[in-house]
């Protein structure tokens, strides 16, 4: 029989294994990952981690791809690559050979809608988005809300070139939390 202090080491050592730590990463599916590379590095100063899965490679499809990433028959993956942003989870855009592909450009639909990027200098961000060949749904505007309201708290949708919905996003005059909520949401290291 064990004792009470390896029950609890034990338990806390099953906890621990078990701890969810946060996100890992985004998958984003694109017409042309080196046009996309190029949009996330002119804007966001993305940087390549590698490539998982290049052209010169046999192309994921068949039945492995079905298990893996439910890869409907027919279709197939020839190109996945993991870009780094700040201090945030990564990105991993996908390639995909398909005849059934659409563009979630709206909120409405479900699933991954949009990524949002926090900035210091959302003029300078937006600027460079529309430079880099997005297109903004509006000017830049003051968060509407009273808890993410404030003076500096700023925020604007656009579109990447592909059409994918993407927010910038600053809240420098911080956020007004209410007393039920549990933890603060994570902003990037200055």
């Amino acid at each position: 029989m064990k004792s009470l202090d390896e029950a609890e080491m034990e338990k806390k050592t099953e906890t621990k294994s078990h701890e969810v730590r946060g996100i890992d990463h985004i998958g984003l599916t694109v017409p042309n990952i080196d046009e996309a590379t190029e949009f996330f590095k002119k804007v966001f100063n993305a940087r390549i981690c590698y490539d998982v899965h290049t052209p010169e490679m046999p192309p994921q499809c068949g039945i492995s791809a079905k298990r893996n990433v439910n890869l409907p028959e027919g279709e197939s993956i020839d190109h996945i690559r993991l870009l780094r942003i700040g201090n945030t989870p990564c990105i991993e855009l996908f390639h995909i050979k398909s005849k059934n592909q659409f563009v979630i450009d709206t909120i409405v639909n479900f699933g991954l809608t949009h990524l949002a990027f926090y900035t210091d200098n959302i003029e300078l961000t937006a600027k460079k988005f529309v430079e880099a060949g997005g297109t903004l749904c509006s000017e830049p505007h003051l968060l509407p809300s009273e808890i993410e309201g404030g003076a500096k708290n700023y925020w604007v949708y656009g579109q990447a070139p592909w059409g994918s919905l993407i927010e910038l996003i600053s809240y420098s005059s911080g956020i007004d939390y209410p007393e039920n909520s549990e933890v603060d949401r994570w902003t990037p290291d200055c």
